[in-house]
């Protein structure tokens, strides 16, 4: 109703048909209101697309009309004299197009489609592309789901060459252009900046594993491996290190060996898997298992942000996303890690990053240093994954900044505009729960607490203060309270 009171208005609004069913009622809703509506038509094309998002398009497509359902259209505005009314063609290939050729082919049978709707004698004027342009996230021009073997320049000229050259072979006037290619449009415009605020690892620089006669024949046994480490026989200590670590396992589940010798035991072991990789560094074909070692012995970083809300896709569908530190940058890394964020769910984790040729499962990073911050940048995550993520655990949206370049700053940019994240109290309300509610709550039991002598009405005022004062903070970990 409202795009057709647009059209008394005397504005160019299509409204797309994507179910036979939606073009009854709004020829219906059109009659009722005098107005004639500017119809378009979204086709479920035979081409498939490909990549995460193929399923958007081919024949078992959720959206879109079968050629069956084209002519039952066209024959229905004809039998209202609207044939006229029938001003656009629309179909969408999917998001994120690895292939040129895909866009290609759907191109061609779209255009092919709307060359013959305009000789069953519609006029159209405009064809829709949909999205599907992609972004190399990957930075590798290659076929791979998160990335692209075209560029923007080629897409382009395909797209226009294609339309151009069916509708000359069919004779018909070549129509206006309309493109919907909203990750390409976005994806560079925001990033995420996450702080470290912990690191879990599995050999701490600081950790020792002092000799004693005591010990038991395990630990000796690893010690002996540690000593004797070397480059000619590392795989093979590796191997014995293995067998160890899965003996004292055994012997610790049957009440055989000790908790103090378990853990010296795992830590030599670590140990001696750090060492492992650097006798492996340089190596051009690295062992499978000496794959997963790395893996295994990487660093786990504690970032106060939430996967589920910021990083949807990575989540959902392993779209991988440019990942660096922006913090130590005048120093190479010397840490491989794996990135966990602050939810209580094990998916809430980044644990495939960007590579050359192939993904990485752990990011070069920094050895963390509690008494200095320390930031992650997530690159080129654009408007759909904060948009799409949801409220879950409770975090609701980070704090965004809106920031410009400007030469004639001193640091070359400012800051435009601050926009809060979701507070406590605002992520609680969109669970129904209401502040002066559970102040009232809160209160209730200050008091009874008061009355009984179990803390001064000076201490529960100020316990009622902090709680108030709570529901106003941000959703997220305050990293740094102190600044």
């Amino acid at each position: 109703t409202h795009a057709l009171g647009g059209r008394k208005l005397g504005k160019q609004i299509v409204i797309v048909i994507e179910k036979i069913e939606e073009l009854y009622d709004t020829l219906d809703i059109a009659e009722k209101m005098h107005v004639e509506p500017w119809i378009g038509l979204r086709l479920r094309l035979q081409s498939k697309g490909a990549g995460k998002w193929a399923t958007s398009g081919g024949e078992n497509a959720k959206f879109g009309l079968t050629t069956a359902d084209l002519v039952e259209a066209s024959n229905e505005l004809k039998r209202r004299h609207l044939a006229h009314c029938l001003k656009l063609v629309h179909f969408h290939v999917g998001s994120q197009v690895p292939d040129i050729r895909t866009i290609k082919g759907a191109v061609r049978e779209g255009a092919r489609f709307y060359a013959k709707l305009v000789k069953m004698g519609h006029p159209l004027g405009y064809i829709d592309v949909g999205g599907g342009l992609g972004v190399d996230y990957e930075g590798g021009r290659s076929m791979s789901d998160s990335s692209m073997n075209y560029s923007l320049p080629e897409y382009t000229r395909d797209v226009v060459y294609n339309l151009m050259d069916v509708c000359d072979s069919e004779n018909v006037p070549h129509p206006i252009i309309v493109s919907e290619s909203g990750r390409a449009i976005v994806a560079h415009h925001s990033m995420l900046v996450a702080e470290a605020y912990g690191s879990i690892e599995k050999s701490p620089a600081d950790a020792k594993v002092t000799p004693a006669e005591t010990d038991h024949k395990l630990v000796k046994d690893l010690l002996e491996i540690k000593k004797s480490l070397s480059k000619k026989h590392r795989q093979e200590n590796l191997h014995d290190a293995k067998q160890i670590k899965e003996q004292a396992q055994n012997m610790f589940e049957l009440g055989m060996l000790d908790l103090e010798s378990k853990a010296k035991i795992e830590l030599l072991f670590w140990q001696i898997g750090d060492r492992i990789l650097d006798l492996f560094e340089g190596v051009s074909h690295m062992p499978e298992e000496i794959k997963e070692l790395e893996v295994d012995m990487a660093d786990q970083f504690l970032c106060n942000f939430s996967v589920f809300q910021s990083l949807l896709d990575h989540w959902a569908l392993g779209q991988l996303f440019p990942i660096m530190p922006i913090s130590g940058l005048r120093k190479a890394p010397e840490r491989d890690a794996t990135i966990v964020d602050i939810t209580c769910d094990s998916d809430g984790k980044v644990a495939k990053f960007i590579g050359l040729g192939e993904p990485r499962h752990t990011l070069p990073l920094h050895r963390f240093n509690k008494d200095e911050p320390y930031y992650i940048g997530f690159f080129m995550i654009g408007a759909y994954q904060d948009i799409m993520g949801d409220f879950h655990n409770l975090f609701g949206r980070a704090t965004e900044v809106h920031v410009f370049l400007d030469e004639d700053e001193e640091s070359g940019h400012y800051i435009e505009e601050v926009i809060d994240g979701s507070t406590i109290e605002g992520v609680l309300t969109m669970t129904q729960w209401d502040k002066n509610y559970l102040v009232r709550l809160y209160k209730a039991q200050v008091d009874k607490a008061i009355r009984k002598d179990h803390i001064k009405p000076k201490e529960g005022m100020r316990l009622l203060s902090q709680f108030e004062k709570g529901l106003a903070d941000t959703s997220y970990m305050d990293v740094n309270p102190q600044q």
